[in-house]
């Protein structure tokens, strides 16, 4: 089972949910990313995650330095090790992206793919809707301890 994320909108209320509202609300999965493995500047780049590209273009610039400095064994050994720790920590870097754009983490969901993750969250939301409603129809009658004939119902 994966971790996923559940951010909204900074103008997303789950509360009061509409229809417009619900593509304002992202599933990210926490965890290994095998798209950021293999291609991570395009995979940034795919996510608007501009930060992120410049910063992991920076660090493997910085590594082809190291290369031509320790030889390129021990460079290479850090682009991979440098891509593995980038492919890991996707998941949060996404989020981190989406924070920094005033989107808010409002649940975590345990699913074992994103559809699942979806029906989970959703059937959550639409239950605490259930529960904060007053209930609707006829006021039932009030119960009391005392012995007044025809006014109350005893318990």
């Amino acid at each position: 089972m994966a971790v996923y994320y559940v951010m909204t909108g900074p103008e997303v209320n789950l509360s009061h949910l509409r229809e417009e509202d619900i593509s304002r609300i992202k599933f990210i999965k926490d965890g290994f990313s095998w798209w950021a493995m293999l291609f991570p500047l395009l995979w940034s780049l795919y996510n608007r995650m501009w930060l992120v590209f410049l910063g992991y273009l920076a660090a493997i610039i910085g590594l082809v330095f190291i290369a031509e400095v320790f030889g390129a064994t021990t460079g290479g050994f850090l682009t991979v090790l440098a891509t593995l720790f980038f492919a890991l920590e996707a998941g949060f870097l996404k989020s981190w992206s989406l924070r920094r754009k005033d989107w808010q983490i409002v649940d975590f969901v345990n699913a074992s793919n994103l559809d699942e993750a979806e029906i989970r969250f959703f059937d959550r939301v639409s239950q605490k809707r259930s529960e904060a409603r007053p209930p609707q129809g006829p006021v039932a009658p009030q119960t009391s301890d005392t012995d007044v004939v025809g006014m109350t119902l005893k318990r």
